[in-house]
């Protein structure tokens, strides 16, 4: 019974960190391109019009982002119920693996941006269905691509919270006789 209530505590604690990055992140992309906000997540998430500035985008970037905390820690933390010593040494454990989660989400989402800048973004600005919708169509695109590299990002978090809980396991010291050859 102890082990799922760290389980449930490490999930709200996976929903607050990716709550927290979300609107982090999105003070980034709405620097970025805030078109992105204005023409499309504003309306998308009903932000009321007297916050649609950066306290709007952080709004939204917790709302778009609390839910993959759980969703992509829960696979990790399943196996940390099964695989650690104890809960102390489980909730360390998944502390870790958030920990990790978040840092190569964030750095993916920054190899998103940095592609966004050294690619031919009037190129893709070409593909938009309505061009004309969007004030300013090349941030547009390069927040975009940010929000979804930072989504590819998370499925990689999630990969590497797995093999952060698998490395925790504690492994069964190996004994004189099982270290021995014969000759």
């Amino acid at each position: 019974m102890a082990r799922v209530a760290v389980l449930i505590l490490l999930c709200f604690c996976a929903m607050f960190a990716a709550a927290a990055f979300g609107a982090l992140h999105n003070q980034i992309s709405f620097t970025v391109g805030a078109s992105y906000f204005y023409d499309v997540k504003f309306a998308q998430f009903r932000i009321d019009p007297v916050i649609q500035n950066r306290i709007g985008a952080s709004v939204v970037g917790v709302l778009a982002s609390w839910w993959m905390g759980p969703l992509m820690g829960l696979p990790a933390f399943t196996l940390g119920a099964f695989t650690q010593k104890g809960r102390r040494r489980f909730f360390y454990a998944g502390l870790k693996a958030i920990w990790v989660a978040i840092a190569i989400t964030a750095i993916t989402s920054f190899v998103g941006l940095a592609f966004a800048h050294i690619a031919d973004v009037n190129a893709l600005v070409g593909y938009l269905p309505m061009i004309d919708a969007f004030a300013d169509p090349i941030g547009f695109v390069r927040a975009a691509i940010m929000h979804e590299a930072s989504y590819f990002g998370g499925a990689l978090g999630a990969l590497g919270a797995l093999y952060v809980m698998w490395r925790a396991r504690e492994t069964r010291p190996q004994t004189g006789e099982d270290n021995a050859t014969s000759i």
